[in-house]
């Protein structure tokens, strides 16, 4: 586990953007914050509080891979993410966060742009998902595909993702290295989580992922 202590949290949540820390936002100025609120997706026959807790500022999401998904009836695999609201339909949106993931543990998303519910039929499920290995020192991948950062493991590192949807480009920063650059898959609405979902590649019995000082902004129009 990359936090040892633990306290229990319920429900919907906002964070003051103000209180946080670090406005060190990436390409470009004319950002300004947004409220950061969410819920979380956690595995539906657990209690919440036993894979997901906040203490000291630190949000650790836990999962094992033998949970059972975050709703009866659902096929995916088990989760606990934060799922930040609302949606977003236009503009450019900017996500920040530090990051931690143990270096022992293997196959999981801790970041990911989703499609609207309604649009992921015609459009997929999601058009980024940054996942964890336990390769190279613990390391973060686009899908499976490309390595974008080694040696991270057991130790905090710094997310941006920037997604301009009128653009449909999708930009990643690591420890305010550019590290990677798409299209998004067409869709006109979007929202993103992070935390922990299991992948099937190999995956450890434990996943944990810690998360501290998130932010969020969206662009305003040039002056």
């Amino acid at each position: 586990m990359c936090n040892p202590f633990k306290a229990a949290v319920i429900g919907v949540f906002t964070l003051a953007v103000a209180s946080l820390p670090g406005q060190a936002q990436m390409n470009g100025t004319n950002w300004m914050p947004l409220r950061v609120e969410y819920k979380i997706h956690f595995p539906y026959l657990t209690n919440e509080s036993s894979r997901y807790w906040v203490t000291n500022g630190v949000y650790h999401c836990l999962v094992f891979s033998n949970d059972p998904p975050f709703r009866a009836g659902n096929t995916t695999q088990p989760r606990t993410e934060q799922r930040f609201l609302p949606d977003y339909t236009h503009g450019d949106i900017q996500y920040q966060a530090m990051l931690m993931a143990n270096t022992n543990e293997n196959s999981y998303c801790i970041f990911q742009i989703h499609s609207g519910d309604a649009q992921s039929p015609q459009f997929g499920a999601t058009t980024f998902m940054l996942f964890w290995f336990a390769s190279d020192g613990g390391s973060v991948y686009d899908y499976s595909r490309k390595e974008l950062a080694a040696n991270l493991g057991n130790n905090w590192f710094q997310l941006n993702v920037e997604h301009n949807v009128d653009a449909h480009t999708i930009q990643v920063w690591i420890n305010q290295k550019p590290v990677w650059t798409q299209k998004d898959n067409g869709a006109g609405d979007f929202y993103m989580k992070d935390g922990v979902y299991v992948q099937k590649h190999h995956p450890t019995f434990q996943m944990d992922t810690c998360i501290s000082n998130i932010l969020m902004w969206e662009r305003g129009p040039e002056r």
